[in-house]
């Protein structure tokens, strides 16, 4: 944890140091997000099924809202993976560009993927 506190597990507002430990009850001052939170938690972990790396920690119904954990230590959310980002946005351009949507990807040719389709699926050729 850096001196100059965390980031909010909602807005990513930075969150003064002096609240440390926080209480059940802190609250971001930008977004009134709870901050004693599983998703703020340095052992929270979304891709285990407790969703928490600590095996004695009690279950917590909602990550999202205050709780009594006695594991809980504050961190920054984790960062998004950059790779993840631009994987999914260019799938999205994919798809647009497939389908005729507002954008188009490189080396995607929407007019003739969209007469294969229809070709596929026997529907008539579409008057644009």
């Amino acid at each position: 944890m850096s001196a100059d506190g965390f980031a909010c597990w909602r807005c990513g507002v930075r969150v003064d140091a002096a609240l440390l430990p926080l209480r059940r009850e802190e609250v971001c001052s930008a977004c009134d997000a709870d901050l004693h939170v599983c998703r703020q938690c340095r052992l929270f972990n979304p891709r285990i099924s407790d969703g928490c790396d600590e095996p004695l920690a009690g279950g917590v119904a909602n990550r999202e809202r205050a709780n009594f954990c006695d594991y809980f230590t504050a961190t920054s959310p984790l960062p998004a993976r950059g790779g993840e980002d631009d994987a999914a946005a260019r799938a999205r351009g994919q798809l647009e560009a497939l389908f005729g949507g507002a954008s188009s990807a490189p080396g995607i040719e929407a007019d003739a993927n969209r007469a294969e389709l229809d070709r596929l699926f026997g529907l008539a050729p579409r008057d644009d």
